[in-house]
C-alpha cells in the first residue's frame, strides 16, 4: 500500500511542477507587465505553488480577454 500514495505522491508533485512552470511562463511572456511585477508574481507562484498559480494565470487570462458588451439586445428608438 506504501508503493501506491508514493506513486500518488509523485504524480501530484509532478502535475503540480507542471502547473506552476506553465504559470511562470505565461507571466513572462505577458508583454503588458513590468519587470518588477513579473518577477513578484513569479514568486507568488513558487511560494505557493497551487493558489499562487491559479490566481496568476486568471490574471493573465483576464488581461489577455477582449472586452464583451454585456447584452446584445438593441433598444428601439
Amino acid at each position: 500500500m506504501g508503493f501506491h500514495i508514493g506513486i500518488t505522491a509523485a504524480l501530484v508533485a509532478a502535475g503540480l511542477l507542471g502547473l506552476d512552470l506553465y504559470a511562470t511562463w505565461a507571466v513572462w511572456r505577458e508583454p503588458d507587465l513590468t519587470g518588477a511585477q513579473k518577477g513578484l508574481q513569479s514568486a507568488m507562484v513558487w511560494l505557493l505553488p497551487l493558489l499562487g498559480a491559479i490566481v496568476v494565470l486568471n490574471v493573465v487570462r483576464s488581461m489577455n480577454r477582449e472586452p464583451t458588451a454585456r447584452s446584445t439586445f438593441t433598444t428601439s428608438e
